[in-house]
């Protein structure tokens, strides 16, 4: 949730929360290239889907040897008010990979340390750790308040996810297909030689 107001999910439901159920989706597709406006500017729900596309592929292309994975269900929700600040209600969206390469215990602080060190690199705000051997996971944000997070679930699997800051509603933003259905993570099933080595 975003500081300062309640949120209200609609329309695209599921995913979202790394290890918290990430339903997959589509095939994967290109990196889409950001052109957008500077920081605290508003944007559009359609312009803030192709820059959270962005920041992910980026950071999924960060990993060494890549991962394999799939899209997770896109979400858009409202970003409600805080009462007497006016009624302007602005909008969300959160886009998402969920990675379905097995990654073995011993690996997944590794994964997680790769992916803390890239947004590090590019001058991130770290806002969240978890050190756990288990269920390791780390959250960030960007300078243009874009939020980031890794994480993994009870059964190995792992999410990556991108919410925008608040942005105009724009009827132009797709409708995805599987909107209203709620599925579960899939689990892993991709075997890596790196990541899913046991020493």
């Amino acid at each position: 949730m975003q500081p300062g107001g309640a949120e209200l999910n609609v329309g695209c439901p599921g995913g979202g929360c790394p290890g918290g159920g990430c339903p997959g989706g589509a095939p994967v597709a290109p990196a889409l290239r950001w052109t957008g406006p500077e920081p605290d500017l508003t944007v559009d729900q359609l312009d803030a889907a192709e820059r959270c596309e962005t920041l992910l592929q980026d950071t999924v292309d960060a990993i060494d040897p890549a991962p394999a994975w799939q899209e997770a269900a896109p979400r858009a929700g409202a970003r409600l008010p805080r009462p007497g600040r006016g009624s302007e209600v602005l909008w969300y969206v959160t886009r998402g990979r969920d990675l379905v390469t097995v990654v073995s215990l011993p690996r997944r602080a590794v994964l997680a340390g790769v992916v803390e060190r890239h947004w590090r690199r590019l001058g991130w705000t770290i806002t969240a750790l978890n050190a756990g051997p288990d269920r390791p996971g780390v959250a960030a944000t960007t300078r243009d308040g874009y939020r980031l997070a890794l994480c993994f679930g009870e059964l190995g699997e792992a999410g990556l996810t991108a919410r925008s800051p608040g942005v105009a509603r724009s009827e132009r933003i797709p409708v995805p297909p599987a909107a209203g259905v709620r599925a579960p993570a899939p689990l892993p099933y991709v075997c890596c030689t790196y990541w899913s080595a046991w020493a």
